[in-house]
């Protein structure tokens, strides 16, 4: 699974696998300069999430580990966010089932009430879309 973030500018980025890799969503190229139009994400079974026209995105990994365990954390889900008027659509794909929910909350308490940090900015002022499409 690889995320793609078009940028305004025409920068296209697009990730490694999210689900071996850090995806490099603090480090892509035009990040700073330029705000993002769209992010998609091919998943597994010919399936899409779009983001698209919001005024700001975020993407974060909720992940877990055993007290006492040693090694790494294991991935649990994938969140893929845009914000537009003060509200949060959130899409969360479980790593195991592969089950993808989709929520809305108020910014400032997306993630189990609470805020969430890395978000970058989007293009204000475009109405904002989110949806999974079958290719």
């Amino acid at each position: 699974m690889k995320y793609t973030i078009t940028f305004d500018d025409g920068v296209v980025y697009t990730s490694p696998d999210i689900r071996i890799y850090d995806p490099g969503w603090a480090s892509e190229e035009g990040q700073k300069q330029t705000g993002i139009r769209e992010i998609s994400l091919m998943m597994p079974g010919g399936k899409k999430l779009l983001l698209k026209g919001f005024e700001k995105y975020n993407f974060f990994v909720e992940a877990s580990q055993a007290l006492g365990e040693k090694g790494g954390a294991k991935i649990e889900s994938f969140f893929f966010c845009g914000a537009w008027r003060g509200y949060v659509v959130l899409w969360e794909i479980n790593h195991k089932t592969r089950q993808i929910l989709k929520r809305m909350a108020v910014d400032g308490k997306e993630y189990h009430g609470t805020a969430t940090r890395g978000w970058r900015m989007g293009l204000p002022g475009e109405g904002a879309k989110s949806g999974i499409l079958s290719l």
